[in-house]
């Protein structure tokens, strides 16, 4: 199906559209990597285009990399923390599955996130609560869908999805967590074999 009529039907009929996720074909990782790409695109240009009063940062502050990093790591590791949940739980929904519907949960934000920071533009600082009514309003979109996108794919009665919801959040810090200290332990063990190549260099 066309990634633009998957987008409509996942706004419309979120409950249906993540139902039919689950035919075989429907979840495309080409179409998670477009949505992915144009939330990259939307982060971008919602970051370069707020009103002069509302900007946190300077131009050159803003670095590509992470903004990335930003959308990159938290889908990459809340797929691998759900799947891991649900499967220990008994869910129906696959890693596939979980990948690609989170990416589609991020429509709301890929459609919205520009022209709400539009208003920036117009809106004075005292008008600041307006805008971050819309934005929060965008925000609170997309958690909908995931959770939406967990109850179906899974196939879970709602007070256990807001179970696993607790659990995936708590698996992503564990990962995190996880990721750090490996990132310092091989920082380290870098260090020491510069300085031990150094240190041999130095007495040949």
């Amino acid at each position: 199906m066309n990634l633009l009529i998957m987008m409509g039907r996942v706004l419309r009929h979120p409950y249906d559209f993540y139902e039919e996720l689950q035919a075989p074909g429907k979840a495309r990782w080409t179409h998670a990597v477009w949505l992915l790409l144009l939330a990259y695109a939307a982060r971008m240009l919602s970051l370069m285009s707020t009103g002069y009063a509302f900007e946190t940062r300077e131009p050159h502050e803003i670095s590509f990399v992470f903004e990335g990093l930003w959308l990159l790591v938290p889908w990459l590791t809340g797929t691998a923390a759900n799947w891991a949940v649900s499967t220990i739980l008994d869910g129906e929904g696959k890693f596939r599955e979980i990948a690609v519907g989170s990416a589609y949960a991020l429509v709301p934000y890929i459609l919205f996130a520009v022209p709400v920071t539009l208003l920036t533009q117009m809106l004075s600082l005292d008008e600041s609560s307006t805008y971050a009514l819309f934005r929060n309003a965008v925000y609170a979109w997309v958690i909908w869908l995931l959770i939406v996108m967990i109850r179906t794919l899974h196939d879970f009665e709602p007070g256990k999805v807001v179970g696993i919801c607790i659990l995936t959040l708590i698996g992503v810090f564990i990962i995190w967590f996880v990721a750090i200290i490996f990132y310092g332990l091989i920082d380290r063990f870098i260090g020491f074999v510069t300085e031990l190549v150094k240190e041999i260099q130095f007495r040949l």
